[in-house]
């Protein structure tokens, strides 16, 4: 029995329940940022490991195709004339490329598709860009492009230099160095189009594909050897540029440290 004058607690006071809130709060406001770090951290490796099946697969195709590096270029298969890319690929204008998943993993037309037949290898995991698409929001099914240098064929010649060389079989790469020579990037989502990811050699400054920051200001990008870097692009023009809205090409900023990193692993001078 109780105390005379003595009366049962039934609930927590006002000033214990605002205590036990703001602890609450202190907590959430501690544990969330490691929480958030830890999802990037995990996309992160997930499309890191994308991209080094992206990377061995090319290494597989040369090995099975008498050191040809896989076929590289851009092209819908009306332009194509049965003609088979990595991936099939499109122009802005051409929005039925984005979201075919035959041209990723129909192997009459994808050269990649027999080796890999997972549509999910072809998108980066922290991709949630949208573009329109019969007056619908729809995601693209496709996130990675190969340096426009390895074994481009068609069109023909359109990123083709009398300065640079451009790579058509595994043995080529040999003077350059493969763990030097960038395949498969992330590209950055609006940039997204071609099958290849053009580099554009010179002093002009120029991006015509921007490589994905959406790794926290980061992008993964895979070499020729097989090996996968995460690279953290230094310059804010280069990051805001490849998170901007619209079909972004043609994107000049002369002396960009970011531009000079992809070029310095994109070719070699004959």
């Amino acid at each position: 029995m109780l105390p005379p004058g003595h009366r049962a607690r039934n609930a927590f006071t006002l000033v214990e329940l605002l205590v036990v809130v703001a602890v609450i709060a202190v907590l959430a406001a501690l544990l969330l940022p490691a929480l958030s770090g830890a999802k990037a951290s995990a996309l992160r490796a997930r499309c890191m490991g994308n991209e080094r099946q992206l990377a061995l697969t090319g290494q597989l195709y040369a090995d099975d195709h008498a050191d040809r590096l896989a076929p590289n270029g851009h092209g819908i298969p009306e332009e194509l004339g049965g003609q088979r890319l990595w991936v099939l690929s499109g122009r802005h204008t051409q929005p039925e490329a984005f979201t075919n998943t035959a041209f990723l993993i129909d192997a009459k037309r994808a050269a990649f598709a027999s080796y890999l037949p997972s549509i999910a290898i072809y998108k980066c995991p922290a991709d949630r860009a949208v573009f329109n698409y019969n007056g619908k929001a729809e995601h693209k099914v496709r996130s990675y492009s190969l340096n426009s240098w390895l074994g481009w064929l068609a069109p023909v010649a359109e990123f083709d230099s009398d300065r640079f060389r451009s790579f058509e079989k595994a043995s080529d790469l040999a003077p350059a160095g493969p763990s030097r020579i960038l395949s498969f990037l992330d590209v950055g989502p609006d940039s997204l189009c071609f099958s290849a990811f053009a580099i554009a050699m010179g002093e002009t400054g120029l991006f015509y594909h921007l490589p994905s920051s959406q790794h926290g200001g980061s992008g993964n990008v895979a070499f020729a050897d097989g090996h996968v870097e995460s690279h953290r692009w230094r310059s804010p023009d280069t990051v805001a540029a490849s998170l901007a809205d619209g079909a972004n090409h043609f994107r000049y900023f002369p002396g960009n440290p970011d531009l000079k990193w992809l070029q310095e692993r994109a070719t070699i001078a004959k």
